[in-house]
């Protein structure tokens, strides 16, 4: 049978080549768990990096915004103004021509009237064309 010196150095044996498992084991578990670190750190930039070109790009839109709302501001306050002033314009030329057509009318009222003999001017009793007004009304 073994010796107890036989038997104490295969303990020593068993004992070292545990510890030994022990430390690979270990030792695999660490370099298992670096990747998954990695993986997880490379994630998170990302992610971080997305939510930051994100809140970048949020704020670009916003201002872009604000820019065009100011410029059609701007373009509707002239339209505004532009209006306006052609309304005033065609306002006072209507008005200019209204008043030129009532002076032709009234023009072409005195000539007829004139012509048949009508008017006031080449009468010598003004009496008798009012009388004749206050008839036919």
């Amino acid at each position: 049978m073994a010796t107890e010196d036989q038997k104490y150095n295969a303990g020593e044996t068993q004992g070292q080549a545990e510890e030994k498992t022990g430390s690979i084991t270990d030792s695999m578990k660490q370099k298992a768990q670096e990747p998954k670190e990695k993986a997880s750190q490379t994630t998170q930039t990302t992610k971080d990096g997305t939510t930051e070109s994100k809140n970048q790009t949020g704020s670009k839109i916003s201002e872009k915004n604000g820019a065009v709302k100011d410029k059609a501001s701007e373009v509707v306050q002239s339209t505004k103004g532009s209006a306006q002033a052609g309304k005033d314009k065609s306002a006072s030329t209507i008005g200019e021509k209204v008043d030129q057509v009532i002076n032709a009318a009234g023009g072409m009222k005195e000539a007829v009237k004139h012509a048949f003999g009508k008017g006031t001017k080449d009468k010598e009793d003004p009496k008798e064309d009012i009388a004749k007004k206050d008839g036919n009304n």
